[in-house]
């Protein structure tokens, strides 16, 4: 089977035309960042690492990025040449204890086994001051339950409850906050309607609604 890091190797070179220059991925493209805009207020870029940064759609919020994909980090070099771009798998970074006063994770637990979520939250907490923040994306595992989605074997299998997630996060995260973003069956939606739909996703997203959202985004705060 393929690993996921051999996957986006191959796929680099045309992730961000084929992922984000659409219609569909602008629209997760604004909901994340209205989100993140929102939540990171106040922190400072430079003490904030984007943990699978990929390409680097989101290190204008991070000055360090970290990812597993060679080709993903030169493709990343190229747009921000000023960032601390590290090749790293996300359980073993070199960076130093309490290095960073945030963190974001978009994209990437999806991919990986609960063990290794748990791996990579513990090497977060190590990393991140106490205190500090981490806003990461998981699938959710009730939309999934209404929607009866088949498994890939392998990718983006991975969805968890909030409840399921707050147990992985501890013993050194407990969860601050959540909201779900696609609400909507967006693909199935004629693209250009997609954008009028961003703010209703967005509300809908703060309702009860939101616990039969396509993703959860979960922001963590570093236990003491």
């Amino acid at each position: 089977m393929k690993s996921v890091i051999a996957y986006y190797d191959e796929l680099a070179d045309d992730y961000d035309g084929s992922r984000f220059a659409n219609s569909y991925g602008r629209y997760i493209d604004a909901l994340e960042r209205g989100i993140l805009a929102e939540w990171l207020y106040g922190a400072v870029p430079d003490a904030t690492v984007d943990f699978g940064c990929g390409t680097g759609r989101l290190l204008d919020f991070a000055g360090t990025g970290v990812d597993g994909s060679v080709r993903m980090l030169q493709l990343a070099a190229q747009k921000f040449g000023d960032r601390h771009l590290i090749p790293a798998d996300l359980t073993q970074i070199p960076l130093a204890n309490a290095q960073m006063q945030a963190g974001l994770c978009f994209h990437v637990l999806m991919h990986l086994a609960p063990e290794k979520i748990r791996a990579f939250l513990a090497e977060a907490g190590r990393i991140v001051q106490p205190g500090g923040r981490l806003i990461v994306d998981i699938p959710s595992a009730p939309r999934r339950a209404l929607s009866r989605r088949p498994s890939s074997g392998w990718h983006g299998d991975t969805a968890a409850s909030i409840e399921t997630f707050r147990t992985w996060a501890q013993p050194q995260w407990v969860v601050r906050r959540w909201r779900g973003i696609l609400l909507f069956p967006i693909h199935r939606i004629p693209a250009p309607l997609r954008p009028w739909l961003t703010g209703l996703d967005a509300w809908l997203g703060r309702s009860w609604l939101a616990r039969f959202a396509s993703y959860y985004v979960i922001e963590l705060t570093r236990l003491p």
